[in-house]
């Protein structure tokens, strides 16, 4: 018996292709927007679905409990993966506004260290005199600034609209 080889119709490969092409910067430039104009609201959001997800998972967890009470070896676990994924879930929403200002200044104190850091080994080594001090220095003008302001997911916005933008202008060439 002779095995036969089926080659891919190439006509069906280039239609789902072009179908990704046209949504990745659609979703790209609505992401970017969102970033831009509402990113409070984007950040929060983000925090209510990584909460509900991880409830969902621990109501699972809680299921599969009970289904294999008598069946499992260590019968504790999926109880408790159930219980500490529910209090994390419940605990990423509601704390949600406070999870983001400590994500916003953890990057901000991040950009402050690097910068600094690099500032300040770029004077010890007597090498301040070039452009990486004036990249040190606006690392560190960077991370105060993001410090007290949604400047990261401003940027972030920017970024996700500018390479929309470019995806639009391959995609129709």
């Amino acid at each position: 018996m002779k095995a036969e080889i089926i080659k891919p119709n190439r006509d069906d490969k280039d239609v789902k292709r072009v179908d990704n092409n046209i949504i990745t910067p659609i979703i790209y430039l609505v992401l970017g927007f969102l970033l831009i104009f509402k990113n409070d609201k984007v950040m929060e959001f983000i925090f209510y679905v990584i909460g509900i997800v991880i409830i969902i998972y621990g109501i699972k967890s809680f299921v599969l409990y009970y289904q294999n009470k008598e069946l499992v070896r260590y019968k504790n676990i999926n109880l408790s993966v159930a219980i500490v994924s529910i209090i994390i879930g419940v605990l990423l929403i509601i704390l949600s506004g406070f999870l983001q200002a400590f994500i916003q200044y953890t990057i901000g104190f991040v950009f402050i260290f690097i910068g600094l850091s690099r500032l300040l080994t770029s004077i010890s080594f007597n090498n301040y005199k070039n452009l990486s001090t004036l990249v040190n220095i606006a690392l560190i003008i960077f991370g105060v600034c993001s410090m007290f302001s949604n400047l990261v997911l401003i940027g972030l916005g920017i970024i996700l609209v500018i390479n929309a933008i470019i995806l639009f202008i391959e995609y129709f060439k």
